[in-house]
């Protein structure tokens, strides 16, 4: 029996050794899983970095891109405004030549139907047939009204006409500005 016992004594140191070394080779294995689990962190971190580096960068760009749009388009819609201006102004100015022209006109006019009807007196008074003045008083007032209504009419044409287009200008501007965003153009 002692051979059994020998055997017995030896096969529990046998497998005391064996799982001795299985222990050391799991061991070995999951300090080198680790080991490659941590490069793979490691390299997947300075990939992010890059990534978020490359994308901090092209929003930058980007950002810069659009203020610049941006002030070109504020630089042209503030020329657009001041050539409206500018534009509104010298409309105003030519109504009020228009009126000042009206004005004589209708000053001549009144003085015509002045002397038309002194003189329409003149020959009543001298016994000759005199004329009837009504008719031409009418075409006077009409001709008056219809002065009026056309600088009315033709200053509101040029008020709309001035702001119209630099709204179209405005617009194209905007537009413009939208397609260079979109094709990533500054100019």
């Amino acid at each position: 029996m002692t051979a059994l016992a020998t055997l017995r004594a030896s096969a529990w140191k046998y497998t005391a050794i064996a799982l001795g070394l299985g222990l050391g080779f799991a061991l070995v294995m999951q300090t080198l899983r680790l080991a490659e689990a941590k490069l793979e962190t490691a390299h997947t971190e300075a990939t992010l970095q890059t990534e978020r580096a490359t994308a901090a960068r092209m929003a930058f760009r980007t950002s810069e891109r659009y203020r610049t749009l941006e002030g070109k388009h504020r630089d042209e819609i503030a020329q657009t405004d001041t050539a409206a201006q500018t534009a509104l102004i010298a409309a105003d100015a030519g109504r009020a030549r228009a009126v000042d022209a009206r004005n004589r006109m209708q000053h001549d006019l009144a003085d015509y139907l002045t002397q038309h009807r002194a003189a329409a007196q003149a020959r009543a008074a001298a016994g000759q047939c005199a004329p009837d003045t009504g008719p031409a008083e009418l075409l006077a007032d009409l001709q008056r009204r219809a002065d009026d209504r056309a600088g009315e009419l033709a200053h509101v044409a040029d008020t709309a006409r001035t702001r119209g287009l630099a709204c179209e200008r405005a617009y194209d501007s905007a537009r413009a500005m939208m397609e260079a965003a979109q094709n990533g153009k500054t100019e």
